[in-house]
C-alpha cells in the first residue's frame, strides 16, 4: 500500500533529523517531539524552527516548511486530534469528521508510542484557543452563558445613554463610547457518551468601566490601547477577584426604524477588526476575553419590559427615558473573531 501524503512528508522531515542527530537517540526523541508538536496544531516549535534555520541539518528548513504548509492547507489532522483528545469525541467520529484515513492516524500515533508522547495526557495541555483554526472546534464544543450584573448593565447604560443624549459642541449628535468590562470566567465540562465532552463557559459581569479617553464620533469610536494598562492595573488593585472578561461600544442611530433597518445590535467588520486587536494584547498580559458588548440606541416613545429582543438569546432590550435600547452580546473566539452562535445574555434574577 502506498505512503500517505502526511507520512511522506514527516519521513522526509525525520530523516533529515536522524541525518543530523545520528546516534543521538535521546537528542532525536526530544526533535521527534516537536514534530508531533506539529503535527497536532499547525504551528512549528520554536525550537524545530531554530534548528532549521541554523543550516546545520541539510534539507530540515524546506521539509518543515512544507509538512507545516500541508498542514495548514489540506489537512485537518490537528482538528481531528484536537476533538478527540480535547473535547472526548470518539477516534471513529473524529476520522470521519475531519476526513483522516485510519493509515494516517495509525502513523500518528505509532510515531507517539515509539517517542513515549502520549496523545492522551499533551494533547490537552497545548493552549489551542491561540491557534486561529480552533475557532470551529469552540463553536461546536463550547457554549457561552454570559450573566449581566445590575451595576455592570447601569454603567454601560449611564456611560452610552450620555454619550447619545448630550452631543458635544459644535455636533448636532450624540456620539460612540467604549469601556472595558470586568468579571470572571469558568468554564464546566459536559461529557457525552458519543458526542464527546461539551463546555459551558459561564462570563459573569459585575462591572463595566468607560474609557474616558477613547476618541468618540456619532458612527465611531476609536479605543485608547495606553490607557487599558491603567484600567486593568488600578482594577486588579480594587477588585483582585475580577479580570477583563470583554468590552463594550455603543451605537446609536435617530429612530427604531433606522435602527431595525440597519441592525444596529449586530457587529460590523470595524467591530471585528478592534476586538481582535484587544483580544491580541489581552492575550500578551496572559488573559482571555469571551464577550463583546453593543449598546445600541435610538429614541421611542413606546415603552416595553425587559425582554430578549425578538427572541435573540443574545439581547436584553428595554425602555429608558424615551429611548430603546438593545444589549447585545458576542462571543469572542480565540482569535478575536466574533460571533452570535451558541451565547445566552441574561440579567441577574432574569428569567430566559
Amino acid at each position: 500500500m502506498s505512503l500517505t501524503q502526511l507520512e511522506k512528508l514527516t519521513g522526509r522531515v525525520r530523516d533529515d533529523l536522524e541525518n543530523y542527530f545520528q546516534d543521538r537517540w535521546s537528542r532525536l526523541r526530544v526533535s521527534l517531539r516537536w514534530v508531533l508538536e506539529l503535527l497536532a496544531t499547525t504551528r512549528t516549535p520554536e525550537a524545530l524552527v531554530s534548528l532549521a534555520e541554523s543550516g546545520e541539518a541539510r534539507g530540515l528548513r524546506t521539509h518543515v516548511q512544507t509538512l507545516e504548509r500541508y498542514l495548514r492547507e489540506e489537512s485537518s489532522l490537528p482538528e481531528a486530534l484536537c476533538a478527540r483528545y480535547n473535547y472526548k469525541l470518539s477516534e471513529p467520529r473524529s476520522r470521519t469528521l475531519y476526513k483522516i484515513s485510519r493509515r494516517a492516524w495509525a502513523f500518528v500515533h505509532r510515531l507517539a508510542k515509539e517517542i513515549d508522547w502520549d496523545p492522551a495526557l499533551n494533547i490537552p495541555q497545548i493552549p489551542y484557543e491561540t491557534l486561529p483554526w480552533h475557532d470551529t472546534l469552540e463553536e461546536r464544543f463550547v457554549d457561552v452563558e454570559v450573566v449581566l450584573d445590575s451595576l455592570a448593565l447601569e454603567g454601560m447604560l449611564i456611560s452610552a445613554l450620555e454619550g447619545y443624549l448630550s452631543p458635544r459642541p459644535q455636533r448636532r449628535k450624540g456620539y460612540e463610547v467604549y469601556g472595558v468590562n470586568l468579571g470572571m470566567m469558568r468554564d464546566v465540562p459536559h461529557p457525552r457518551r458519543r458526542a464527546g465532552t461539551r463546555k459551558t463557559r459561564y462570563v459573569s459581569v459585575m462591572r463595566s468601566q468607560p474609557q474616558l479617553s477613547a476618541e468618540g464620533q456619532y458612527l465611531f469610536v476609536e479605543p485608547n490601547p495606553r490607557s487599558l494598562d491603567a484600567i486593568l492595573t488600578v482594577t486588579k488593585a480594587l477588585h483582585p477577584q475580577f479580570q477583563a472578561v470583554g468590552h463594550f461600544h455603543s451605537h446609536p442611530y435617530d429612530d427604531l426604524a433606522v435602527m431595525e433597518e440597519k441592525e444596529g445590535w449586530r457587529f460590523s467588520s470595524a467591530d471585528e477588526e478592534i476586538n481582535r486587536d484587544f483580544a491580541q494584547v489581552m492575550s500578551d498580559l496572559h488573559q482571555r476575553i469571551a464577550v463583546t458588548f453593543i449598546v445600541s440606541i435610538c429614541r421611542c416613545g413606546q415603552s416595553i419590559p425587559h425582554s430578549h429582543y425578538r427572541g435573540r438569546a443574545n439581547t436584553i432590550q428595554m425602555s429608558i427615558n424615551g429611548c430603546r435600547v438593545i444589549v447585545a452580546a458576542h462571543r469572542s473566539l480565540g482569535s478575536g473573531r466574533l460571533t452570535e452562535s451558541n451565547i445566552r445574555l441574561a440579567l441577574s434574577g432574569m428569567v430566559s
